[in-house]
């Protein structure tokens, strides 16, 4: 089987794990990194580009584990070994990565990649706008690989709303949230949709209540797709009172509640208080709840003082900014 490696958002490696395992038989995991796994593959490649939270994907010519791991030796394995390119046709560069930074390396050692490439395929050199580009990346726990990039993911603004999350966040906390087919879900948060878009269209539930105070956003969301899903009800709505909801009916709340950094919120940790209370009226008994923030100590103070219990965390960036999303 041919070799991958992927990279996604940081802080979710174990909800990759566990989703991959679950969803994609054919892929068997060999290293799993903070925001990176390496894996065998036995498919067509261009399935691995409808996995959402994959952004980058390379065809591995080269991996090497150790300490001391530097370019000349990384170049010197793959130079000194023919190699199969997946992707064997248009024009390519070379590009040199530590620790999630690019780098820059000695001309001679770029001249003897693109040379190399050139001999063993039909790859045309162009380093300015190329079609393909072969990478060298070294990474801190001592892992190393070079790899033919065949699928890129698109990460300008253009297409979402500012504040919106990005559909692999989105689909990435539902997967942490472990859906279940016969939860009944709320998200009295919901903005733009992000949410729920992809609890209606990648998981199995047996309810999903969308809801917010903007009415704006409540209006687009009624424009999209979602609106159409017998299983999702979506309306305007307090999150501190959840008239709509009855009490004891939720198995869930998924959700990503103001951080109170750009809304005017005086008193976060008592926005958080309070929607707890709210929360804790429509959740049953075991009911669980999934949510994302910036502010950690706020949040965590607003947890103790209302009794709920973490049971775990991960921590992430999102649009540069730490994050902590919790499961109470």
């Amino acid at each position: 089987m041919a070799e991958f490696v992927s990279s996604f958002t940081t802080g979710f490696q174990e909800v990759v794990k566990d989703d991959l395992e679950k969803r994609n038989p054919k892929i068997k995991i060999l290293n799993l990194f903070d925001g990176l796994v390496h894996y065998k593959f036995d498919g067509d490649s261009r399935e691995l580009e409808k996995i959402i939270y994959f952004n980058n994907t390379f065809f591995v010519l080269k991996t090497m584990k150790g300490k001391g791991l530097n370019f000349p030796s990384l170049i010197g394995a793959v130079c000194s070994a023919k190699n199969y390119f997946l992707v064997n046709k248009g024009s390519f560069r070379v590009r040199f990565q530590n620790e999630n930074q690019f780098a820059k390396v000695d001309k001679n050692l770029t001249k003897r990649v693109e040379e190399y490439v050139l001999r063993n395929s039909k790859l045309q050199l162009d380093r300015l706008s190329p079609t393909n580009e072969i990478w060298f990346s070294i990474r801190r726990e001592g892992f190393a690989f070079c790899g033919e990039l065949i699928s890129k993911r698109d990460f300008t603004e253009k297409n979402l709303n500012k504040g919106e999350l990005r559909p692999e966040l989105a689909y990435l906390i539902c997967s942490f949230a472990q859906v279940k087919p016969d939860d009944v879900i709320l998200e009295p948060f919901c903005g733009y949709g992000s949410i729920p878009i992809q609890l209606d269209k990648r998981f199995e539930c047996k309810k999903i209540y969308v809801s917010d105070i903007d009415d704006e956003k409540i209006k687009l969301l009624q424009t999209k797709k979602i609106a159409g899903s017998a299983k999702v009800s979506i309306s305007k709505a307090d999150a501190f009172e959840l008239a709509q909801i009855s009490d004891n009916s939720i198995d869930s709340i998924i959700t990503d509640p103001p951080w109170g950094l750009w809304e005017n919120i005086e008193d976060i940790e008592g926005f958080y208080k309070k929607m707890f209370v709210s929360f804790k009226r429509v959740l049953k008994a075991q009911g669980k709840m999934t949510i994302l923030t910036a502010r950690t100590a706020e949040f965590e103070n607003a947890v103790r003082e209302s009794n709920l219990t973490i049971q775990k965390s991960l921590h992430t960036l999102v649009n540069g900014k730490k994050a902590t999303l919790y499961y109470l």
